[in-house]
């Protein structure tokens, strides 16, 4: 398959600020493609370069083989821009600055019509059309943003953090309409720094760090590759006591299982590779200290481990963890 956006070799300075430094990445026509990284990684860098929206120092983007720079007018009719922050006219009603953004792409009066139903339709806008889009709500600013940058019907949708500063709600629903857009087959980049967020939406995954490229992959590989346990999580029947609870800890830090534990009040957690081990040879020794389980649950590991595997020993100095063997980076 034929990829939509090629980034080779990406360099970027502000002055002595280097904010890419030799990024390169390619993504496929219909996939959700995350930019995961903390605050300065290059996320906004990066999705501005490939919007064609500033000059590379060294290398260079190709949308639908075109170079962003050099052709930027011709790749910008195929591409759609949520930015980070709102971008409307706080004056204008919803209908108003569709309106004016649909002309200014090149539709008709009656095309932008058709369109901005259109749009208002598959985000759920209508009854917000003649509302001026200052006085709306933060979620209902960014889905108005959505609608503005798909209003010419674009091949590739650009997200920079989409849902931050949005009520958990509202971002929930946000993010049901990034999964709505690429099911009729749009190519999207989404950038974010929240992890779930990314790791939940998209079909691969680059880590940014400082403008650099740290692992990329599928959600779930991160997660293998980084040897992540999953978490046994045992409710108890009635509350522990405090000398039940250094008991249970002891016994689960001498059976070798877990590599995190964490004993409270009526919850016992385990972080284990070896779940069916930690069950057979743990659980029943935890049982006969006369502890009545309530119940048990499993989970996979968190994203939150998965980024600070890959993070936490770059911010303290070192190189990141072993599993980047092999990986490209």
């Amino acid at each position: 398959m034929e990829p939509v956006i090629v980034v080779e070799d990406l360099v970027k300075r502000y002055g002595r600020v280097v904010a890419l430094k030799g990024l390169s990445f390619k993504v496929y026509r219909g996939e959700i493609y995350g930019l995961l990284g903390p605050n300065g990684a290059g996320k906004t860098t990066t999705i501005r370069a490939v919007a064609g929206a500033l000059k590379p120092t060294r290398g260079r983007v190709l949308v639908l083989g075109m170079d962003s720079w050099r052709m930027d007018f011709e790749v910008r009719k195929h591409i759609g821009i949520v930015p980070e922050l709102p971008s409307l006219y706080n004056e204008l009603t919803v209908r108003d600055n569709l309106y004016y953004i649909a002309r200014i792409r090149g539709l008709s009066r009656n095309k932008a019509g058709e369109r901005i139903n259109t749009v208002a339709e598959t985000l759920a806008l209508k009854e917000f059309l003649d509302r001026r889009y200052g006085k709306l709500s933060k979620g209902l600013k960014r889905r108005a943003d959505i609608a503005a940058a798909i209003i010419h019907d674009p091949e590739i949708l650009l997200l920079d953090e989409p849902t931050s500063g949005v009520d958990p709600l509202r971002a929930s629903s946000i993010r049901e309409l990034v999964k709505k857009l690429a099911r009729t087959g749009k190519t999207i980049i989404l950038s974010s720094h929240y992890i779930d967020e990314a790791m939940n939406l998209s079909s691969r995954v680059l880590l940014l760090y400082k403008g650099t490229r740290v692992v990329e992959g599928e959600p779930s590989y991160l997660a293998r590759i980084l040897g992540l346990g999953k978490e046994v999580r045992i409710y108890t029947a009635e509350p522990l006591s405090n000398e039940q609870a250094g008991k249970i800890r002891e016994l689960i830090e001498s059976s070798g299982y877990a590599s995190k534990i964490r004993v409270d009040r009526e919850v016992i957690v385990a972080v284990t590779r070896e779940t069916v081990g930690f069950l057979e040879e743990v659980l029943p020794r935890i049982k006969e200290l006369g502890v009545k389980v309530r119940d048990l649950e499993i989970l996979p590991p968190s994203w939150e481990m998965v980024f600070k595997g890959y993070i936490q020993p770059l911010e303290e100095g070192g190189c990141g963890p072993c599993p980047l063997a092999g990986t490209g980076v």
